[in-house]
């Protein structure tokens, strides 16, 4: 097993929330640097660990390998992009290491959980507390406007309170759509669902995001506004953020660059 990886013993602990308090008592949310981040990987804290990672699919009669025998750490505070082709199984690995996916073999260790030994339940819950989720494709409900597609997470968490609306509404003014609230997502332009989704992404104050190709359905200039915004504000509040791309550009944002190819993830010099 990779050195830092840990797991925890007894029972799931759901995670605490630090930036604002479920039973309604205000607390301002982080705006600088999280003791987290500013420690990173110097501290050598892994805080995602996959050992021998396995994944393959059956395709008609033939079985196709997407991850190979994969063993990487992830540090605390760390910014890391995965890059590779269309197809590479760059999406795969977000899967499985969010418990959507069940790998074949190996193990995948996620702030102290064995993720592929908790039950459907306990991993439904683990990604609705501690992952944000960003989508190529910003998969916002459209029949909820901008507010209500953000604020989502906190009822699901409940979380609803008088300091989780005030830091929604924060969030949505750092992303620039604090004037956009009642407005449906077929109103938005693609930049501008994007934004939604990445508030919506930090709204519960999670320990990890995920962006699966968050710009590939944007325009170049319109994606580089969303990496310089999703860096910013990731940053500051000391996440922990896997991003899967296959553009080089998106992938320089990150502290380090990992390439998937046949199966393998191997690290790049940036």
């Amino acid at each position: 097993m990779p050195t830092g990886c840990q797991t925890l013993r007894g029972e799931y602990r759901l995670p605490v929330n630090q930036s604002y308090a479920p039973n309604g008592s205000k607390a301002n949310p982080p705006l600088g640097p999280s003791p987290q981040a500013q420690a990173g990987a110097s501290n050598g804290r892994a805080y995602i660990c996959l050992q021998g990672v396995s994944k393959s699919y059956l395709e008609g009669e033939q079985r196709r390998t997407v991850l190979d025998q994969v063993s990487v750490e992830f540090y605390q505070g760390e910014f890391v992009a995965v890059i590779g082709k269309s197809g590479s199984g760059k999406t795969t690995l977000l899967n499985l290491i969010s418990g959507i996916d069940h790998l074949d073999a190996g193990s995948i260790i996620l702030d102290g959980q064995r993720v592929e030994e908790e039950n459907e339940y306990q991993r439904t819950i683990f990604r609705r507390q501690k992952i944000g989720f960003i989508f190529q494709f910003f998969n916002l409900i459209p029949t909820l406007t901008v507010w209500e597609n953000v604020i989502l997470p906190l009822e699901l968490n409940q979380l609803l309170n008088e300091a989780s609306i005030d830091w929604a509404h924060r969030l949505l003014g750092e992303v620039g759509l604090g004037e956009r609230l009642k407005t449906f997502p077929d109103r938005l332009s693609g930049g501008e669902q994007q934004r939604v989704a990445i508030a919506r992404a930090l709204v519960h104050n999670p320990v990890l995001v995920l962006a699966d190709e968050p710009t590939g359905n944007l325009d170049e200039d319109t994606g580089r506004a969303i990496l310089d915004m999703l860096d910013r504000l990731t940053r500051r509040a000391g996440k922990n953020m896997i991003l899967v791309t296959h553009s080089s550009e998106a992938a320089s944002y990150a502290d380090r660059v990992l390439y998937l190819h046949e199966g393998r993830l191997v690290e790049q010099p940036k």
